[in-house]
């Protein structure tokens, strides 16, 4: 059986993923940011891929306009409505341009309490 397995091809399997976001995955941010971006490590498709945001109690706050940029296919970006303390949830779709692959995740961030 192992022998079987090791004279199997080697195929690298490309998806699409995060490589970079702002805010960062597990930020503890001072004030709430106006907007979530996301780069990815490929083109995106534009309809097939989707960003999005949650609060905890499982309200969408972002400003609905997720979506991959028309000048850089490989970045999505949300904008968010005014959020108060408190943690919040990304939730991304990415479908691959060449391939149609479809991968999607999550990360948070916080926004802490203003400092008295």
């Amino acid at each position: 059986m192992a022998a079987a397995v090791s004279l199997a091809p080697a195929t690298a399997w490309a998806h699409p993923r995060p490589v970079r976001s702002s805010p960062a995955p597990n930020a503890a941010l001072p004030r709430p940011p106006a907007k979530v971006q996301v780069w990815f490590n490929e083109e995106l498709d534009t309809k097939g891929s989707k960003l999005s945001v949650w609060n905890e109690q499982g309200e969408q706050v972002d400003r609905g306009d997720g979506k991959v940029s028309l000048d850089n296919r490989a970045f999505m970006e949300a904008g968010l409505k005014p959020l108060p303390p408190g943690r919040y949830t990304v939730k991304w779709r990415a479908m691959a341009d060449d391939d149609k692959a479809v991968t999607q995740g999550e990360f948070t961030f916080t926004v802490a309490a203003p400092q008295k």
